[in-house]
């Protein structure tokens, strides 16, 4: 039923969207993320992000340092634009993205975190489409409609100071809400409704068994398929002209899962909730919270949140650059948890990102990682990095 569901409701959008964009003129249009552009033609994006990371201490120092990196290269297609004086009328868009990852970082192999230390290090394949949708609006923009291959990521659990690890923290739990179990990049469809600049919610659903090398159609349309789904309501409130993002977050996965325990029970429709929370405090300074709970029965990570801040133009003559520092703790279930393993695991990053010119920066990193191996013996290891990023 769930896939008719989901079949039923692909097609009439499928429909909605032909019948509003088919016969659209060629009118300039604003898109976000894009620029300017007109139906028929096409924009690219290309990024080069590469890192290297070295640890002191650790469960394994011998030969620590390790490279790795990411070449992303996206076309953006002006499907049609309705017609709009001020070029924000609605749109439909086509994004294909493709992406070549290469390294695994220190994480497993040398420090041995429970935290992974790296997004960017995603280990070695080839170029892959990693996403392809359409993104479509309605309604002068009130609603914009995501479908085909996404990444959730991509549009839930965002923060103005702690969002992206190809240009702010190096780590997840620094980039997201560590113990949110968001699917990779697979088929999904993802709505938002954005009535005022005061306040928007969106909603989403996908394969939770997705994997961003594959097509992802015999795991959303398979014999056993399961969903992940997520919603949001964010509030947008001006405190003396200081802006700030609150949003509040509901996830589900219909996922079975196994109790951690040992005991051989399961659970189906696993349910959490998270927070995150981003306010401008000063002209320079915007900080920033996090907070997810988790079922400690069938989740690893019970409890987690983060906090922290970042400040543009910290030195004169340098507006552009920003220093970044971010604390993280998560909160391990007990339930299967060895005596000589550390409950409370902890992570500081700080980072300071050079921006040289519009197309390049440069970023040195420090962190701090507490009970490597997840163990209580182990003492705290410390991890340097630098990374470097073209993008045009």
């Amino acid at each position: 039923m769930a896939r008719k569901g989901i079949s039923v409701f692909v097609t009439v959008l499928i429909i909605f969207f032909t019948n509003n964009f088919v016969h659209a003129e060629k009118n300039m249009c604003d898109v976000p993320d894009i620029g300017t552009i007109s139906p028929g033609d096409y924009k690219t994006k290309f990024s080069m992000t590469n890192y290297w990371q070295g640890a002191l201490k650790g469960i394994n120092t011998n030969n620590s340092d390790r490279i790795s990196g990411l070449y992303d290269f996206d076309i953006c297609y002006l499907l049609g634009a309705k017609e709009h004086n001020e070029g924000l009328g609605d749109y439909a868009l086509l994004e294909i993205s493709t992406q070549s990852s290469f390294g695994h970082g220190v994480t497993d192999s040398k420090v041995g975190s429970f935290f992974n230390l790296n997004e960017g290090a995603k280990g070695d394949y080839g170029f892959i489409v990693d996403k392809l949708f359409v993104e479509f609006t309605s309604f002068n923009r009130l609603v914009t409609v995501n479908i085909g291959k996404i990444d959730s990521i991509d549009y839930f659990d965002h923060s103005a100071a702690a969002n992206e690890y190809k240009d702010q923290f190096y780590a997840y739990p620094l980039v997201q809400t560590d113990n949110i179990p968001f699917p990779s990049k697979g088929l999904g469809i993802r709505a938002q409704y954005d009535p005022s600049p005061f306040w928007y919610a969106e909603a989403y659903i996908g394969d939770a068994k997705a994997s961003s090398r594959e097509t992802g159609f015999n795991t959303t349309f398979g014999d056993d398929p399961e969903y992940f789904s997520i919603g949001e309501i964010g509030i947008r409130p001006n405190f003396f002209d200081m802006s700030g993002t609150y949003r509040f977050m509901l996830w589900h996965e219909s996922e079975d899962k196994s109790y951690l325990d040992g005991s051989g029970q399961t659970k189906n429709n696993n349910t959490g909730f998270a927070v995150s929370f981003d306010q401008q405090l000063s002209e320079k300074l915007t900080g920033f919270f996090r907070y997810g709970w988790a079922n400690d029965k069938v989740t690893e990570e019970e409890d987690f949140f983060s906090f922290g801040g970042q400040i543009e133009g910290l030195f004169d003559g340098r507006k552009d650059d920003v220093f970044g520092i971010g604390y993280a703790r998560g909160l391990r279930s007990c339930d299967g948890l060895a005596s000589t393993s550390a409950r409370e695991i902890d992570l500081i990053e700080t980072y300071y990102k050079i921006k040289v010119n519009d197309n390049v920066e440069i970023s040195p990193d420090i962190q701090v990682v507490t009970n490597p191996g997840g163990l209580k013996s182990e003492s705290p290891a410390t991890v340097f990095g630098i990374r470097g990023r073209i993008k045009f």
